[in-house]
């Protein structure tokens, strides 16, 4: 192994007869480079998208949810709530009740969905740092006061700091109605603040305390789901698993990512989709590699004689050649690895690409991760591996 490898490194680093040979040996070390720095940088920025989308669903979807399994509305007592409340890991619970209803401001009418919620909701979510006019007020037991998204805001026209009041309308379904007047429920409520997280919460919600939504739907205990916070030092998943066995089989505990699994599970595939078109790039990267190799055991026909003159078998001169073509792909591999990670490294900390208008450019988000480093090694090396068996086989 010892000869075979200072063999097969002397006829990479030593110069060629042909120079030609030289030439196509760096380059093909350059294009494996390249491709694996462009593997890290591709990576990186979707892992910094997918940081990113997580953290703007963290600012409204709780850590956990516990929800009926048959979708229906329950009562809160169905719950252990006292041995939840002081769960080792959890930093807050808050009663959520979600119906859709008709919002009317002045003269403009929107529909959207009403989102009751306990005081804890801003304990366990991020809403309040989402809040960019007013403040958040839904609070129970406080003033009629609620907070909605900004383009639900700019529909209606919502002034905050006045005092015009926000009526929420739902059919009645409860009893018979005497007249016009009693197709509907309804409440007032004074938007004091609007929020702005993403496309899908600021045009879908409006969020009352949860003593105003009960009030509107006319029930008294029922919810639709418990939202609990988790410490951050602590995984979601385990606690998960062990308030499941708390609450029973007619609930089920979702984490963040199963509240949003088809968002996260699409991010996912993009990325192993890419890494899969970029996989077919290496190949065809590795071609070079292949032509190299195959120049260099026609340049080294005396020395093949040499060798097996001095005792070498045909398998250890296979063998040299072999590690010559695996060397190369290492060796492009871990250049560019070196300059991929020395980019996000600049970008994490020097903003070198941002994105917006020119009255706010947030930095391009980046996320580097040990496991893409692995796998993209792993796949190159594989791959240039395999293809140095191709020219060897020229060798008899």
């Amino acid at each position: 192994m010892r000869f075979s490898l200072t063999i097969a490194l002397r006829y990479l680093f030593s110069r060629k007869k042909n120079n030609v040979i030289n030439w196509i040996t760096w380059i093909s070390v350059s294009v494996v480079g390249i491709v694996a720095c462009a593997l890290v940088v591709i990576l990186s920025a979707m892992n910094g998208l997918s940081s990113s989308v997580m953290d703007l669903y963290t600012n409204f979807d709780p850590d956990l949810k516990i929800e009926s399994k048959n979708g229906r509305r329950f009562s809160p007592d169905q719950i252990p709530l006292s041995i939840l409340e002081n769960y080792e890991g959890v930093r807050g619970l808050s009663y959520s009740i979600e119906e859709t209803a008709l919002l009317k401001y002045k003269d403009n009418q929107e529909v959207a969905t009403i989102k009751g919620v306990s005081n804890h909701f801003q304990k366990i979510t991020n809403i309040d740092t989402k809040i960019i006019e007013g403040y958040y007020g839904p609070f129970v037991g406080g003033p009629n006061e609620s907070v909605l998204g900004i383009n639900i805001a700019y529909k209606l026209g919502v002034i905050t700091d006045s005092n015009s009041p926000l009526r929420i309308y739902i059919p009645n379904l409860i009893g018979n109605s005497s007249g016009p007047s009693e197709l509907f429920r309804s409440i007032t409520t004074y938007p004091r603040g609007i929020f702005d997280i993403n496309g899908d919460f600021n045009s879908k919600y409006i969020i009352v305390s949860i003593d105003q939504a009960r009030k509107l739907l006319g029930i008294e205990t029922n919810i639709n789901s418990i939202e609990i916070g988790i410490d951050t030092l602590l995984d979601p998943t385990t606690i998960k698993q062990e308030i499941q066995k708390l609450v029973g089989e007619k609930f089920k505990v979702k984490t963040r990512f199963e509240q949003n699994e088809f968002l996260f599970k699409s991010i996912n595939a993009e990325k192993w989709i890419t890494l899969l078109i970029l996989s077919l790039v290496i190949v065809l990267a590795i071609f070079n590699v292949i032509g190299s190799l195959t120049m260099l055991v026609i340049d080294k026909q005396k020395d093949i004689f040499v060798l097996q003159s001095m005792g070498a078998n045909l398998k250890q001169i296979r063998f040299i050649f072999w590690l010559e073509g695996s060397l190369i792909s290492a060796i492009g591999s871990l250049l560019g690895l070196g300059i991929g990670v020395t980019l996000i490294i600049l970008q994490t900390n020097f903003c070198l690409f941002a994105y917006g208008t020119t009255g706010g450019l947030d930095c391009f988000p980046v996320e580097l991760q040990i496991r893409d480093i692995l796998i993209i090694v792993m796949v190159i090396n594989t791959i240039g591996a395999l293809a140095s068996l191709i020219p060897i086989r020229r060798i008899k």
